[in-house]
């Protein structure tokens, strides 16, 4: 059994992890819980209620390729490495795979995780997915960091032009499976539900996050640098909440 630990990540089409898990062989998938790790970071009630929002919608389109979700919550991030060995002992998992991320807390998580599931012989993968480059592997000729952002910029777009990555290819449907997706909550402890008017602002799924890129690269991204900077005006994409 695989299992895809799912975090910010929460779409099926252009998921590394997802299509190499299902590669390897039948797959679970994870999302962990956080209430105290959230509220050490004053995530909004409303950020919280979008997540949930968003695996709701996640786990229809993960229920297309029979893949089940399963909730499981670890209070702080100290509790991920236990919290996902129990898991891997109780469906006899082999493989754990995961995107990387790169915030200080966000990178201690995984190697304790890495380290727990390693002493119980799971394989810990982690992916390149939501960068285009690997930190730190953009660099000078001399092997140096950039000090100037336009240097930085030309070297990226020289890059780019070399090798644009390609978008990962969405897996098709597994077997189904006997185990059964998790009840999403509606709620969390500590976070209260926001208004439906405010709600009505961000909904939920990958398919809003696609309807808005392509407005914004039909209809909007030629007056971005004259709108960008009033809040009045539609001139931004609004994507960053869904990446």
């Amino acid at each position: 059994m695989q299992l895809i630990w799912l975090r910010s990540d929460l779409r099926v089409h252009d998921n590394t992890a997802l299509t190499a898990a299902l590669q390897r062989g039948p797959t679970l998938a994870v999302y962990l819980l956080s209430p105290a790790q959230w509220r050490s970071h004053d995530d909004a009630d409303c950020k919280v209620d979008f997540w949930l929002r968003n695996l709701v919608e996640l786990e229809k389109a993960l229920g297309k390729l029979n893949v089940p979700l399963l909730i499981r919550e670890a209070d702080t991030w100290d509790e991920a490495p236990e919290v996902l060995s129990t898991l891997c002992r109780e469906f006899k998992v082999e493989g754990l795979h995961l995107n990387q991320e790169y915030g200080i807390n966000e990178t201690n998580r995984d190697l304790a995780v890495h380290k727990a599931l390693e002493d119980d012989g799971v394989h810990f993968n982690s992916y390149l997915d939501q960068l285009l480059f690997k930190p730190g592997s953009i660099l000078t000729k001399s092997g140096n960091y950039f000090q100037v952002f336009t240097q930085f910029k030309k070297a990226c777009y020289t890059r780019l032009h070399a090798a644009m990555p390609p978008l990962v290819r969405t897996p098709a449907a597994q077997q189904a499976l006997s185990i059964k997706s998790d009840r999403v909550p509606h709620q969390v402890k500590g976070f209260a539900t926001p208004p439906d008017a405010l709600r009505a602002l961000w909904p939920a799924g990958e398919g809003e996050a696609s309807r808005r890129m392509d407005a914004f690269a039909d209809e909007q991204i030629s007056y971005y640098k004259d709108e960008r900077d009033f809040p009045a005006k539609p001139g931004t994409s609004q994507l960053s909440a869904y990446l």
